[in-house]
């Protein structure tokens, strides 16, 4: 893999790593890698040639769906399948799945319940070992474990018990609006509100000896506001503009914001100047 200025390829979803809660970004694309950072302040420019391409079993289709699958693969795959983002409607027990090899190694593993600071407090839940992707993926600026559970459904299950009482969902606009969400939140004490309203049927799977609150800081130009009008490749096809910051799967551009996800299996041509 080549780290490039400019390329030309099938998109897929922004990379990301972190160091001591600094994230640094990658842009996929065909077989090139782009480092998205110290492109902070420079003008990028991307155009959708209008090929599009599955991003499981590379057909060239018309149309994408779910960030990125052909209709096939969408309709049959079981990361597709709507348990994906509801998970307490599992149905592997059921013997239902569209792919048991799948529902083993994805779901049938434990599972973390967490709260995350990023538009505001909002709970949500990752496989275990996953949790930093999910939660840069979701511009959480702090975030901490609230319960380790056997299986995606049981994660699920505590997580709609919450939902009762705080958000499951970012608003993905105040996500992008403000470099750091909200610092007076507490997450310690957020935490010990939330175990104190968790079902005893849920209490042994507490994780109440870990209170460390993650902290991330994101690539952004700190004299520029964020204009949170999101742009559709498909309406626009050339994309150009100062980056000015990159959060989630999100670049900010001086005139909207591009869900990269979104656009996977787009080819993109890419030009910085």
């Amino acid at each position: 893999m080549t780290r490039a200025a400019d390329g030309r390829g099938c998109l897929r979803e922004l990379r990301h790593q972190h160091d001591e809660g600094i994230v640094t970004y990658h842009l996929p694309i065909g077989d090139e890698e782009i480092d998205l950072n110290p492109l902070l302040g420079k003008t990028i420019s991307l155009t959708a040639t209008g090929k599009k391409t599955c991003i499981h079993c590379g057909r060239i289709v018309k149309k994408l769906y779910n960030g990125g699958y052909c209709y096939p693969c969408f309709s049959t795959l079981a990361e597709c399948d709507l348990c994906i983002v509801k998970p307490h409607e599992c149905h592997f027990h059921e013997g239902t799945c569209r792919d048991e090899s799948f529902g083993q190694s994805h779901c049938m593993i434990p599972h973390y319940v967490y709260l995350a600071v990023s538009s505001s407090v909002k709970v949500g839940l990752t496989r275990r070992g996953r949790q930093f992707i999910r939660w840069v993926d979701q511009g959480a600026s702090r975030a901490v474990l609230l319960a380790e559970l056997p299986t995606r459904k049981d994660a699920g299950e505590l997580e709609m018990e919450i939902a009762k009482f705080l958000p499951d969902k970012t608003d993905w606009r105040k996500m992008l609006a403000h470099a750091v969400a909200d610092p007076s939140i507490d997450l310690t004490e957020v935490k010990q509100d939330v175990i104190r309203r968790i079902p005893a049927t849920h209490q042994a799977f507490v994780l109440h000896e870990d209170f460390t609150v993650h902290e991330f800081v994101y690539p952004r130009l700190d004299d520029q506001a964020v204009v949170t009008k999101s742009i559709s490749m498909d309406k626009q096809p050339t994309v150009e503009g100062k980056l000015i910051g990159i959060k989630g799967q999100y670049l900010l551009l001086d005139d909207g914001v591009l869900n990269i996800k979104k656009h996977s299996g787009y080819e993109i041509s890419v030009h910085i100047d």
